[in-house]
């Protein structure tokens, strides 16, 4: 019995005081790896690392994240001199790691925790402007380092205000969370930005607040799939105390997934009320899913798309991709938009719409032959109060009601239009369809 006890203290003190020393190292790479894993993710940053200090119970250490060789790098450098790599701001993070199974050292700070892991830090954030000054920002990252090289961390702001040049920014209490794994590439987050403003005495700019949640994983076939539910409230421009824009809300949620070889996604958006200066409130509600998408050919389009990382051309992109492309539509797949509501001060515009793409010879694919096979219905309902002002504004609006494109039904005008073995029929009328556009 006695014995027992003896190595029970024997393991604790080898855990408590030994375990520190030796996990350390483990720890400071889990975190680097984490860091550039994400990196890695976004496909546009690059992480480095300018060594941990290591003591036997905790470390201090900074890891550079800048911006490298990418589409939006290029897109910097069409706005200022972004010739040199210290010509654009580099985001600093300063990570104090208490290291050990059970970080005990940490329980001095706040945030700190017992958490069995390799390790619980705290990180605060800077910015190296490129020109040697270094300005803080605010909030701080709590993360703990589980045993298996995963990463929890939790980002945490206080309310607070800055002036910034001639203005100033406002921010209420944010927390967001971040659990990464680059051992199986899963990804877990969820965020509540608190409410926001900036601006100056001519213009403020104001956002009721941000909430957003989500998960992704990778898949064998070379993209993600996940999901992801993000809310924001009012956001309103101001200017002399009159709106200028704004809109009164937005939201976003999404999935995707793949099963046997099939990936399949669907989408809910909704932005209500959007101002439009001189033209008044617009709001769109939309309901889109894809489904039956062969996976490997997706993910032979998403790798080609990836390649173009570093191009200063985005809009060549299909073009670039096109090979894969056809083996994507070759293989077949459907979209249906079972709502897309576009509302306007005169009315909304209802639009329901499916597109069956039939499966096909990928060796002999043509896109007039993908034309030809394709089944299509578009139903759309139009007010009278937009059909009328239209026409008012360019008579040869008219000619879609003259030709019977549009034909009115009560207070609105209906198109229903339907492609079948090629041919186009609106409303009930054939209409011819020009292949030598699609050769």
């Amino acid at each position: 019995m006695k014995k027992g006890v003896i190595a029970l203290i024997l393991v604790a003190v080898l855990v408590i005081i030994v375990s520190p020393g030796i996990v350390g190292k483990i720890a400071e790479q889990s975190v680097g790896d984490n860091l550039n894993w994400a990196a890695e993710q976004s496909g546009e940053l690059v992480v480095t690392s300018d060594g941990f200090d290591r003591g036997w119970f905790s470390s201090e250490g900074q890891h550079r994240v800048a911006l490298g060789d990418g589409q939006l790098r290029a897109v910097i450098g069409t706005y200022g001199d972004a010739s040199s790599d210290d010509a654009l701001p580099v985001l600093l993070i300063n990570t104090h790691l208490d290291h050990g199974l059970i970080p005990l050292s940490s329980m001095g700070r706040e945030g700190g925790s017992l958490k069995p892991g390799l390790g619980s830090a705290v990180s605060t954030l800077a910015v190296d402007s490129g020109t040697g000054e270094i300005v803080d920002l605010p909030g701080t990252i709590y993360s703990t380092v589980g045993l298996g090289g995963h990463l929890d961390s939790r980002y945490v702001l206080e309310a607070g205000v800055k002036n910034v040049d001639d203005g100033q920014v406002t921010w209420e209490p944010t927390s967001i969370s971040i659990v990464s794994s680059p051992s199986n590439g899963k990804l877990e987050f969820d965020g509540d930005i608190g409410a926001m403003t900036f601006g100056n005495d001519q213009q403020v700019v104001a956002i009721d607040g941000l909430t957003f949640e989500g998960k992704q994983q990778p898949t064998s076939y070379g993209f993600n799939v996940g999901d992801i539910d993000l809310s924001m409230g009012a956001m309103t421009v101001t200017a002399g105390g009159q709106t200028t824009a704004g809109m009164q809300g937005f939201n976003l949620k999404g999935s995707s997934s793949v099963d046997d070889g099939q990936a399949a996604a669907d989408m809910h958006m909704e932005i209500s009320a959007q101002t439009i200066p001189g033209f008044g409130d617009v709001s769109v509600i939309a309901n889109l899913s894809v489904s039956d998408l062969d996976a490997v050919s997706l993910g032979a389009v998403a790798t080609r798309l990836n390649e173009m990382g570093g191009s200063q051309d985005p809009s060549q992109s299909m073009l670039y991709a096109q090979e894969e492309l056809k083996g994507l539509f070759a293989a077949g797949f459907e979209v249906d938009i079972d709502q897309f509501d576009l509302g306007l001060p005169m009315g909304t515009v209802e639009t329901k719409m499916s597109i069956a793409f039939p499966s096909s010879d990928g060796a002999t694919f043509e896109w007039t032959s993908l034309l030809l096979g394709t089944s299509a219905k578009i139903d759309i309902a139009v007010p009278e109060a937009l059909v009328q002002l239209a026409t008012s504004m360019d008579p040869q609006a008219g000619a879609l009601v003259a030709l019977g494109y549009l034909k009115k039904e009560g207070d609105v005008y209906i198109m229903d239009a339907e492609l079948k073995k090629g041919l186009l029929t609106i409303n009930g009328a054939p209409v011819p369809i020009p292949l030598g556009a699609f050769q």
